[in-house]
């Protein structure tokens, strides 16, 4: 029966369903076929989106919307620019460090992907980068935006493990960082082989000027975070004090955002919300079935049984996660899949913190890869481009993420420093 369901589960994502409307559908036929009443499908998906914390997901996502939609995104630009504009390959790098700060104001590597693009792409081909160089390393980057808190991954992570999601957020701290250097790290050997330029020379009064430029946007993610981590506000104020922050600075402060505009914001937060929530109902459903059919304890003994070894489990337990990575949606992954790999993790005594930053890796690299790659398809579309084009350069980058992947796998040191 669970080869049944995954079967039918994937079936019905290469037929082009919606992953959501995809689990739902599976986990019904499976209930059916067992003799389930289907009346517990509306109830379990009533269940698994009725959580306070999960409100945080669309606040955290109409701040993002907001970010890019005022000056704050020209200001993170202009700060990035003259802080590493200077390295050669600038620009590259000017992506990264601007995708770094605009992750800890979105959350999402997608929304971070369709803002990036559009103002990244066009200038780096201008100053003389190829186009799919430039698609890559803005499609990439934008995976920081689940890695640096806040993340809407990670606050999935925490509800469906009972996990602290202020210790999630601290504990992404230096993964995210470590991740951006090896973004640039990448970015500098394509920059002395290509022949990219210097985007700008170093200068101490710029970096002061951009600075207090970036000042006020700056301190809304300090305000969300810091809030959080001193204990203040819980995970759906925080991103609630956040929204207000952003709306009070593109609205009041700055009046970037007419009614029009701020209502077409509320639209696309509406929708993005709409599609996260209906996958974690669709999960909730699978994930109920699957738990009634003790999934999760088969497959903890079918890993187990292959090796007891803790470093050949651990990486077995990635491989599994970067497999379902191209296939799954990260938000279906986590509520789904999970629940199955957490037993096995505790068994060979991998902290839950430390686990749901592995798991977000890992899902990273697969919005970058083949036959979903949710990101790096965004970065396409917005561009016009192919993903066979891209690939050519994004697989070096996502090589990166594999070595990040692997020093935060084996040394858990990065992500638990905060105990």
């Amino acid at each position: 029966m669970a080869w049944t369901v995954i079967i039918l589960l994937f079936a019905l994502i290469i037929m082009g369903f919606p992953i959501g409307f995809a689990l739902m559908v599976t986990a019904a036929i499976a209930m059916a076929i067992q003799g389930i009443d289907l009346i517990m499908v509306p109830i379990q998906m009533y269940s698994g989106t009725n959580s306070v914390v999960l409100l945080a997901i669309p606040f955290f996502i109409l701040m993002g919307e907001l970010m890019g939609a005022t000056s704050i995104s020209e200001r993170i630009i202009n700060l990035a620019s003259a802080m590493v504009g200077w390295i050669r390959g600038g620009l590259s790098h000017v992506n990264v460090v601007t995708s770094m700060f605009m992750a800890e104001m979105s959350g999402s590597a997608v929304a971070d992907a369709a803002v990036m693009s559009k103002i990244f792409v066009p200038n780096m081909e201008k100053q003389g980068y190829p186009r799919t160089f430039a698609a890559a390393i803005t499609a990439t980057s934008a995976t920081l935006g689940i890695i640096i808190p806040p993340s809407i991954p990670m606050v999935l992570y925490g509800v469906t493990t009972n996990t602290s999601i202020k210790e999630l957020f601290l504990a992404g701290i230096i993964p995210g960082i470590i991740l951006g250097a090896a973004y640039m790290v990448t970015s500098y050997i394509f920059a002395r082989r290509e022949g990219h330029p210097v985007d700008t020379h170093f200068e101490l009064p710029r970096l002061g000027n951009a600075f207090l430029g970036a000042a006020v946007p700056l301190m809304i993610p300090v305000i969300v975070v810091g809030g959080l981590i001193a204990g203040l506000v819980t995970p759906t104020e925080a991103a609630a004090v956040g929204t207000l922050a952003a709306l009070l600075f593109g609205v009041v402060l700055r009046r970037d955002l007419s009614s029009t505009q701020l209502g077409g914001l509320l639209v696309t937060a509406v929708r993005q919300t709409s599609v996260v929530m209906m996958i974690i109902a669709g999960s909730a459903v699978l994930g109920q079935f699957l738990a009634n059919e003790q999934i999760p304890q088969k497959i903890a003994g079918a890993l187990t049984s292959l090796t007891d070894d803790p470093i050949m489990l651990t990486l077995l337990i990635n491989i599994f996660l970067l497999f379902l990575g191209m296939f799954l949606h990260a938000s279906a992954a986590i509520v789904v899949v999970v629940p199955m790999l957490m037993p096995v993790a505790q068994q060979i005594g991998i902290d839950p913190v430390h686990f749901g930053v592995i798991v977000c890796l890992n899902l990273g690299i697969g919005q970058q890869t083949p036959p979903v790659a949710s990101v790096l398809l965004t970065v396409c579309s917005t561009t016009g481009l192919k993903i066979e084009e891209v690939m050519g350069y994004c697989k070096w980058f996502i090589l990166a993420m594999f070595v990040t992947l692997m020093i935060v796998t084996f040394t858990p040191g990065t992500t638990l420093w905060y105990r």
